[in-house]
């Protein structure tokens, strides 16, 4: 972690062509010292904290500790098996890529603000500069957001004197990462601006900053703060459900106005600039036509399970034998899931698969442009419920009711007269399958409730695509389970990160 800063400077050299803000690409033969002189650089400085430095934790970290380790989804691979089997060791390769990755957001952070404060001249706006900024300690607020909720105290590396080989990094108290959080979310919050140009679609706004605030202060139990900011998004008139649940899933329709906080992709730019997420989710070369559709990823059979008779999220987010899809395979006239299925929980994933290029011109092999949702309006709508709910054991509130059948309608279901903490989870759980959320909705829940969930789920699989033969999986977490071991690779090179946690001083 200390010595992988000169990497990222290199980012600033490279920023990745693709529509809108993310085609301004700094001129080859500028280096950093005469880089930052004209707004657009300073604008094209900003775009790859959209993108490059968080390809590791998309590729498979967020589905792995998001979805396998809470028992949405399963593999076979040996350290994608580690997290559907609570084994997760210190060596396990996506943990530590996980890990490496949201370092590298922070560092591309921390470098993009030592920059705006010390490389700027000629001719750039202090309101660009000041937006730029903003990007940047959203970002790093992010990527800590993710680092706390999976290993607890963590190291928080905020200057660049950090990435001296001579440092001493200690991690720092649980609390004091969420307290640089929020801080973090405030100095971005009044810097970036309410709206951006079409030109500028998916970089992050003062909304955005509201709506993961929300979440940060709904996983702190301060449900006063959380519905403030929940509202803040809504009453904003920004943003609203797409119609079809279908349809947010395909990159026609990234940055639309679900959209709050998304990942930023690029087809075929190079790999750690695309979204690789299609290859390991399609369970069938047949649907991408580009040489991968692994089916590295399956749905459990405890997701299958967990929809409702009639929610019309379950087509769009897995697929079942004689389920058909018109919009993919089209060269065949559709695709038909074969009837004994394609993996060995028989269901396959639907969600954030693209197709081939007969469908969408932007697929490549293991490339697609498709955007990793971080936020999206649906997610701000449960918050607000969960928020005005707080610790009662149910609600009837008209607002709460309100956010809550928002989403729960437009997946056909019938709308809900009084909400439990429970039916929250369920929705959420259904409503972000396999976006990387469920596991941190259980780690945020009292303790013996979310070991006594995951010890009553089937992760096994089905015998030779018979749905009367499980070969039935199940494990018992240990309270211990709730947090990733320390990477190995960076305990070696570091040992003060097996250190007790120390606290941050927040006088620097």
């Amino acid at each position: 972690m200390k010595n992988k800063i000169f990497i990222l400077l290199l980012l600033f050299l490279s920023a990745s062509c693709s529509e809108s803000f993310l085609e301004n690409s700094p001129e080859d033969s500028l280096v950093v010292d005469n880089y930052y002189n004209t707004n657009e650089q300073v604008k094209s400085a900003g775009a790859p904290l959209y993108g490059y430095p968080w390809f590791y934790f998309n590729e498979k970290f967020l589905i792995c500790v998001g979805d396998n380790y809470s028992g949405n989804s399963t593999g076979t691979y040996s350290d994608i098996a580690q997290f559907t089997l609570f084994s997760v060791n210190q060596g396990n390769q996506f943990a530590t890529e996980g890990w490496d990755a949201l370092y590298n957001v922070v560092a591309t952070a921390n470098t993009l603000i030592y920059n705006l404060e010390n490389k700027i001249s000629g001719d750039v706006d202090e309101v660009v500069a000041e937006e730029v900024k903003g990007e940047a300690y959203f970002m790093r607020a992010s990527a800590y957001y993710y680092l706390v909720r999976t290993w607890g105290a963590v190291p928080i590396i905020y200057s660049m004197d950090q990435y001296n080989a001579n440092s001493e990094v200690y991690r720092n108290t649980v609390e004091d990462v969420y307290t640089f959080i929020l801080n973090d979310y405030n100095r971005a919050l009044s810097r970036l601006p309410l709206q951006r140009a079409d030109s500028e679609a998916g970089r992050v706004t003062q909304t955005a900053c509201n709506a993961m605030m929300a979440s940060v202060y709904l996983t702190l139990k301060d449900y006063t703060n959380a519905k403030a900011q929940a509202e803040l998004v809504i009453n904003s008139g920004y943003y609203g459900l797409l119609d079809s649940y279908g349809d947010v899933f395909h990159p026609r329709n990234n940055n639309s106005r679900e959209s709050v906080f998304a990942l930023q992709w690029v087809a075929n730019q190079g790999w750690g600039y695309q979204n690789p997420n299609q290859a390991y989710l399609a369970a069938s070369p047949k649907l991408t036509n580009a040489g991968d559709g692994w089916g590295t990823f399956q749905p459990s059979i405890d997701l299958q399970n967990a929809f409702e008779d009639g929610d019309l999220r379950k087509h769009e987010t897995i697929m079942e034998p004689g389920d058909f899809y018109p919009e993919l395979v089209t060269a065949d006239g559709g695709y038909t899931v074969p009837e004994n299925g394609m993996t060995s929980t028989i269901a396959s994933w639907r969600k954030y698969i693209v197709g081939s290029k007969d469908e969408w011109e932007g697929v490549g092999f293991m490339s697609t442009d498709m955007n990793t949702y971080i936020m999206r309006y649906a997610e701000v709508l449960l918050i607000h419920a969960e928020a005005i709910l707080g610790s009662s054991e149910s609600t009837t509130d008209s607002k709460a009711l309100e956010s809550f059948n928002a989403v729960r309608t437009r997946a056909g279901l019938d709308a809900k007269t009084s909400i439990t903490f429970d039916d929250i989870i369920q929705e959420r759980r259904v409503e972000f399958a396999v976006e990387g959320k469920y596991w941190y909705d259980l780690a945020r829940m009292d303790r013996t409730k979310a070991i006594a969930i995951i010890s009553n789920q089937e992760r096994g699989d089905y015998n030779d695509g018979n749905y009367d033969d499980i070969i039935s999986r199940k494990v018992t977490p240990s309270a211990g389970d709730f947090l990733l071991p320390i990477p190995g690779s960076e305990a070696d090179l570091n040992p003060l990160l097996l250190e007790e946690p120390v606290p941050f001083d927040f006088n620097n």
